[in-house]
């Protein structure tokens, strides 16, 4: 009987002492608390440190890995991005982790393509000097992948449409302006490349009114006439040759048309089964024996390059 008495109040002797110990610790951590929380508020951490190497010597210090290296420096300014957002605080040293990526890997398209948004929507106000860097990142990525389609789409609208308003604010209406024939520019070269982008083609035409309105009437010209040259839908056509009529005249318009048509009919009776797109890579047909003695004549059957017959077609409309 004495040994489970005394079994019993050793049980209760532990229970006790793990008792006061939570009473203690909480006693404890509500006295200290306070302080704390102060001393964390004052140690908050104001402005950022950049603690990564030179971009000369971060490839150096890569060892070889400097596409898997940028990948995770950049996955890192992505996680910081969002994280300073998150504090209403501005990324000080962005800039520094780009250009840091841009040095190990400049083929690697993802920093470009969100250049715009990581450097000009942060919080707080964008200043001049973000609206230049992101072009200046952005103009190098299209040197760097110069048959990118998306990311001369993505420049081509970072310039036109949503830095021009803020560069306007900045530097004046005149800035705002080669912003803007630089945005359809780089829209123009995303019209001649490769994609899957559907909406591609009415970029084409929004860049086309670009030119128009600043008054490039011939840059606009030769543009469109690229988009027709390759484009087949009858809804784009029509726009191009809209806008080609309102920039440049009725009959312009009229005469390229015709041009375009006649072409089309010479594929269509020479080689109706080959696209648009391939039959302009092949020469026009042409007879060698009737063309003997024509070198000087300006008869469009006898080109034997579709820049000759085209030459040529321009001399006989004249």
């Amino acid at each position: 009987m004495t040994t489970f008495d005394s079994n019993r109040w050793r049980k209760y002797g532990q229970r006790l002492l793990v008792v006061a110990c939570v009473l203690l610790g909480t006693i404890v951590t509500h006295s200290v608390r306070a302080g704390l929380a102060r001393d964390f508020a004052r140690a908050r951490t104001k402005r950022d440190i950049y603690a990564l190497p030179s971009p000369r010597q971060a490839v150096a210090f890569s060892l070889g890995y400097r596409s898997a290296m940028a990948e995770l420096i950049f996955a890192h300014l992505l996680v910081e991005s969002g994280l300073h957002l998150q504090e209403h605080r501005r990324f000080d040293t962005l800039d520094a982790y780009l250009e840091t990526v841009i040095a190990l890997d400049p083929k690697f398209s993802t920093p470009y393509r969100l250049a715009d948004t990581l450097l000009t929507f942060q919080a707080g106000k964008a200043t001049l000097k973000d609206f230049k860097l992101a072009r200046s990142v952005l103009e190098r990525g299209m040197r760097e992948l110069p048959f990118d389609q998306e990311l001369h789409l993505t420049a081509g609208q970072y310039l036109a449409y949503l830095a021009a308003p803020r560069i306007e604010e900045f530097s004046g209406k005149t800035e705002a302006e080669q912003w803007k024939i630089a945005g359809a520019r780089a829209l123009a070269r995303s019209c001649e490349l490769i994609g899957h982008n559907e909406n591609i083609p009415y970029h084409c035409i929004t860049a086309a009114h670009l030119f128009d309105k600043a008054g490039e009437h011939q840059a606009m010209r030769r543009f469109l006439e690229r988009v027709l040259a390759v484009n087949d839908d009858e809804n784009i056509r029509d726009l191009a040759f809209g806008y080609l009529g309102r920039g440049l005249g009725k009959a312009d318009a009229e005469a390229e048309q015709r041009r375009l048509n006649e072409l089309d009919l010479i594929r269509k009776s020479e080689m109706p089964f080959v696209g648009k797109n391939r039959y302009l890579l092949l020469p026009p047909h042409y007879d060698p024996y009737r063309c003997v003695g024509y070198l000087g004549d300006t008869n469009a059957k006898c080109a034997t390059s579709l820049f000759d017959w085209h030459a040529r077609n321009e001399q006989i409309s004249k």
